[in-house]
């Protein structure tokens, strides 16, 4: 990588312009065309860093997507974008991430990566055949009001492990709350996007659910040697 290029001065002007736009934004100074401006910005950017490599572009792949969720979220609900302030710990983003990742253990989905993006986006990342074991355990709690599969989802039904696993997460988490999404990534992993308040709720809802027994073996059918029998769904 080259110690200095043309690139430099621009980089430069656009630190110092980011700056002075955080500086003097406050709780009550976002309008939604200041929010769109810098929504795109952060869209550009990233979408600039991803040519640097193929592991810059997969690390930089969850933007557009915090990008179009922050969109979703202030088109439906514009005062609740930014909260002028946290009422309680709850909310509180290293709160949240802590208690997801405890949930997501407690029923044995190791390997995750869960990341605050800001105050209005939480991301958890797995591997496929977890994304749809939680797809699962979220789809148990019947109590919620089921919405039917986003159009965009409808085509990965059946298109892979990994487009399955996003695709029924959606739909599971589309029930927690709007600006909810689950894609895959370019290393096969699944990825999913909540807002605090998704993320509270699926929080409680896994723990909610029995954890499974320490050191309890999973039956097996007779001839399938160590084949999966599937998730207990509490039906």
């Amino acid at each position: 990588m080259k110690h200095s290029t043309s690139l430099d001065p621009l980089a430069e002007n656009a630190v110092i312009a980011v700056c002075a736009l955080a500086d003097a934004a406050g709780p009550r100074q976002w309008s939604s065309g200041a929010v769109e401006d810098a929504a795109t910005a952060l869209e550009v950017l990233a979408g600039a860093l991803s040519e640097l490599s193929p592991e810059a572009a997969e690390l930089l792949e969850v933007i557009p997507a915090a990008v179009a969720a922050l969109r979703e979220r202030i088109e439906h609900a514009p005062a609740a974008a930014v909260p002028a302030r946290r009422a309680d710990t709850a909310t509180d983003p290293a709160v949240l991430s802590t208690g997801l990742r405890r949930a997501l253990a407690a029923h044995s989905l190791t390997g995750h990566r869960v990341h605050q993006l800001g105050p209005a986006l939480l991301t958890v990342t797995l591997d496929a055949a977890h994304a749809q074991a939680l797809a699962v355990l979220l789809a148990a709690r019947r109590a919620l009001p089921h919405r039917p599969p986003a159009l965009e989802d409808e085509p990965r039904w059946g298109a892979g492990p990994a487009e399955t696993a996003a695709a029924a997460l959606a739909v599971a988490l589309a029930a927690y709350g709007p600006g909810t999404y689950a894609r895959v990534l370019a290393s096969g992993q699944v990825t999913a996007g909540l807002s605090p308040t998704a993320a509270v709720q699926v929080t409680g809802a896994l723990n909610a659910r029995p954890a499974p027994a320490v050191g309890s073996s999973r039956p097996r059918r007779r001839g399938l040697g160590n084949g999966w029998k599937g998730i207990d769904a509490g039906r």
